[in-house]
């Protein structure tokens, strides 16, 4: 059989159980198309989640169930996958595991019923959805992000110098620190002093450091922080051979201007900086983000991941992507989350928000 190459487009047809042995020994072979990342935990699945009987799918001969979307996913997606074949050996189960950006243009254009994405719709995504349909397309959480490891959804942190003393950061401080429309309430924060530091921090102008957009990490920030609010126009926008290293780029640069801050990750933390602790609300209490807090959300900048689909509002789903979003949202699909070590398990309340939304 031909190794498929380094773009690999990963369209699994599993239409059988030869299909699924061969999926999974691609996933398990060394290959660069795949993005490795470390176990991160050893969380299990909350034993409280529902357990997925299989439905009534009326399985048509040749029928599809196609699957377009992030490869950053593509591990517990596959995981899914296989346990949908098994329940309905005769529905051919397809899976593309390109990118992020490849599930809403799937959509879009009809080649897909499933977009999984490791992240939030930029907002051209989903006016190029919208253009088309009229309406948004419907999103479930299918998974927490991860703690720390690159290229999987890892949590936003706050980095400062080293010595910067600043206990704690608010979102409607950071929303004061990086926005000018300041939605969150806060007066507009641009010195250290303004958030209560005295001597030679008092009137240290606070440097701020980010990404150019489109920019899933930044969108995202914007979003969470600012809600949808402006930028600042002085923010130092990093560059870099991906936003990895351009959050790397940013992190080195504090040396040189003590009063810096930057949104980044746990893996771009250096000598020179430190991570602070971040609250919803002024005065704390204030949370790391380690895996316990990302996993129960107390870190107020935790991510999740999702699944897209075409859903005309007030339409039921098709039985068959009802069936598997019922499959990710059960013991079963979040046993396969938690088996990956990387993305973290669904809380029993989010679980229970997001199959509401299947009826």
């Amino acid at each position: 059989m031909t190794q498929p190459g380094p773009i690999l487009s990963r369209r699994m047809a599993l239409a059988g159980g030869a299909g699924i042995v061969a999926a999974s020994a691609l996933v398990s072979a060394p290959a660069q198309a795949l993005k490795y990342a470390a176990r991160e935990h050893h969380l299990k699945a909350d034993p409280r989640l529902p357990v997925w009987t299989p439905g009534p799918v009326d399985v048509h001969p040749e029928e599809e169930l196609n699957i377009v979307g992030a490869d950053v996913m593509d591990e517990i997606t596959l995981g899914w996958v296989k346990l949908m074949r098994k329940a309905y050996p005769h529905l051919s189960v397809t899976m593309e595991a390109r990118s992020s950006g490849s599930g809403a243009p799937a959509l879009v254009d009809g080649r897909a019923q499933l977009a999984p994405v490791g992240r939030e719709l930029l907002p051209a995504e989903e006016e190029a959805f919208e253009k088309k349909f009229g309406y948004k397309p419907f999103s479930v959480r299918v998974a927490t992000g991860s703690a720390g490891s690159l290229g999987k959804t890892a949590a936003s942190v706050i980095l400062v110098d080293k010595d910067n003393p600043i206990k704690g950061l608010s979102l409607a401080q950071l929303d004061a620190i990086y926005s000018t429309s300041c939605k969150r309430g806060h007066k507009p924060i641009r010195t250290w002093g303004d958030l209560g530091l005295g001597g030679v921090w008092k009137d240290r102008p606070i440097h701020l450091y980010g990404l150019k957009h489109p920019n899933g990490i930044e969108q995202y920030f914007q979003q969470a922080v600012m809600e949808g609010g402006a930028y600042r126009t002085d923010i130092q926008m990093m560059k870099g051979r991906g936003f990895t290293h351009a959050f790397n780029v940013a992190a080195e640069d504090m040396a040189t201007h003590p009063g810096g801050l930057t949104y980044a990750m746990l893996a771009n933390v250096t000598p020179n900086v430190r991570v602070v602790p971040l609250s919803v609300k002024d005065g704390g209490p204030y949370y790391m983000p380690t895996v316990e807090n990302v996993y129960l959300h107390r870190y107020p900048l935790s991510r999740y991941v999702y699944i897209f689909v075409n859903r005309p509002p007030g339409k039921p789903l098709e039985p068959k992507v009802r069936e598997f979003l019922k499959l990710v949202l059960s013991k079963q699909g979040q046993d396969v989350v938690a088996a990956e070590g990387v993305y973290i398990p669904l809380l029993p309340e989010v679980v229970r928000e997001e199959r509401a939304k299947l009826a």
